[in-house]
């Protein structure tokens, strides 16, 4: 076995080898093990982030461009800059020391700011957190809805709704998604060079993105921002301005996305993830039909 940790970017062609990876884990695992953030930043110019790749024996020899191949690597880890880490190892190569191996070398570079994530929470997350001294402190609930009647959406007075102007509501957006999310430890620190490199996904459809206006001010309230990719529909980032919260915004855009995906896009199914501290959310969630389908969870030193 050999680790090695490096910066960003990664070679392309092991890009390409860790997005393999990750997709046979999710076959034979039924969850990604990979974040979007994660899949994006494999080959993008991320100096703050870290890659750590495990090989089996020695890494792939230098090709003639000068760059390593990534042959024999069958495990990979990444820590972004705020500490949060996630990691996978090819099925065929579990329970052979590379999870535990992987997980060392994220917790020696992110030392006790890391924050570890395992998604779908598998058999054996918790034993390998547990040996590691790492307790949960953070589940992020995986819910599914299956298609089913839908309320129409009521607006507060004074709101209307139109779909998302990509290089016009680019700047708008953000400060509403960052008062927003201002204590959720990822979605709020989005920059113009996050949302650019979303909106540049072959998924990006700006006739689901919709957002909720003052009439009279034109400003922006609200947002949801709906994706649908290899035929499920998403909820993926909904959410109001604390000035507009508890007028039922909130449930009104989650009604529009969804009936959007539904109706429109004609989807039978429907997934969105949420935080568990979020407890107004999970039960207007659950009252619109959503049942969890599986739990992501937080691990952090002791």
């Amino acid at each position: 076995m050999t680790l090695e940790a490096v910066p960003s970017p990664l070679p392309s062609a092991t890009a390409a080898a860790v997005t393999e990876i990750a997709r046979a884990a999710a076959h034979s695992d039924g969850v990604n093990p990979l974040s979007e953030r994660t899949l994006l930043h494999l080959d993008g110019e991320h100096p703050d982030d870290v890659h750590v790749l495990a090989y089996d024996g020695d890494p792939g020899t230098i090709e003639v461009s000068g760059l390593q191949s990534a042959r024999n690597l069958v495990g990979y880890g990444a820590l972004s800059p705020d500490g949060s880490a996630e990691l996978v190892v090819a099925p065929t190569f579990r329970r052979q020391g590379f999870g535990t191996a992987l997980l060392r070398m994220l917790l020696d570079h992110g030392g006790t700011r890391t924050r570890v994530w395992a998604h779908g929470r598998l058999p054996g997350s918790d034993e390998l957190a547990h040996r590691l001294n790492l307790e949960v402190t953070r589940e992020l609930y995986f819910l599914r809805r299956t298609r089913a009647s839908l309320p129409d959406p009521v607006w507060p007075d004074g709101i209307a709704v139109r779909t998302f102007v990509p290089g016009q509501d680019d700047a708008a957006w953000l400060e509403v998604n960052a008062a927003a999310f201002a204590d959720h430890p990822e979605q709020g620190s989005w920059t113009a060079a996050d949302l650019a490199e979303r909106l540049q996904q072959p998924w990006f459809d700006p006739n689901g993105f919709f957002l909720a206006v003052d009439s009279t001010s034109g400003a922006v309230a609200g947002f949801h921002w709906t994706k649908v990719e290899d035929g499920v529909g998403e909820v993926y980032v909904v959410a109001v301005s604390p000035i507009h919260q508890g007028s039922g915004l909130g449930k009104a855009l989650t009604l529009q996305g969804l009936h959007h995906l539904q109706d429109d896009r004609n989807l039978d199914a429907v997934v969105l993830y949420v935080d568990g501290t979020n407890t107004a959310a999970r039960t207007l969630y659950t009252n619109l039909g959503f049942k969890t389908a599986a739990l992501d969870v937080q691990y952090a030193p002791a």
